[in-house]
């Protein structure tokens, strides 16, 4: 397909690859098909954070940071870049750039306030540099959203253990195992 001809069909058709490119690892296809794709649309927000997600998942961080800050400039609405960068941020080291993803989190947020998987990301992060009781925040916020994804239930419950409030904790846990009562951590592995 001549690139010069993409339109938004064009688009989905790529971002679908990008999944697909993904699942077999193929990240330097997924960039060469984006950067021709950019080449005749290059104010494509959405092209420009596939390709950063692409170039992230290669350890091309400067690239992908690069990406999802062109995606935020022709795409401001989109929560994704910034979601996106704030994941790099995150798992940047050192630590030293947690609390930029965590303001990138809470743009993401501010544009799609309904988004759990989001509110997760934001406690994750709080989580890393040790402000526990925002990431309970988040969790809550996650909860709240996405009542039936116990796996949040158990890291608020962690996260009220370390905040030393053990009856939170254990209702917490009590509702991640459908109210059974237990007490003690779930493993990740569970």
């Amino acid at each position: 397909m001549d690139a010069s001809k993409w339109n938004l069909r064009g688009l989905a058709t790529v971002s679908y690859r990008i999944l697909f490119f993904d699942e077999m690892e193929e990240y330097q296809s997924t960039i060469r098909s984006l950067t021709e794709y950019l080449k005749a649309n290059p104010q494509n927000g959405i092209a420009y954070n596939n390709r950063g997600v692409a170039y992230s998942e290669i350890g091309q961080g400067e690239e992908a940071l690069s990406d999802f800050e062109k995606a935020m400039e022709f795409s401001p609405d989109d929560p994704n870049p910034y979601m996106n960068r704030g994941d790099l941020y995150a798992r940047a080291q050192p630590i030293g750039r947690v609390a930029e993803a965590i303001d990138d989190y809470a743009r993401a947020i501010s544009i799609s306030p309904n988004n759990a998987t989001f509110h997760r990301c934001m406690a994750h992060a709080c989580l890393k540099i040790n402000r526990l009781q925002e990431a309970v925040d988040s969790f809550t916020n996650a909860i709240r959203l996405d009542p039936k994804f116990k796996r949040t239930y158990i890291e608020r419950g962690e996260t009220f253990e370390k905040l030393g409030n053990k009856e939170k904790a254990q209702e917490d846990f009590r509702r991640a195992r459908g109210g059974e009562t237990f007490w003690g951590r779930w493993r990740r592995h569970n």
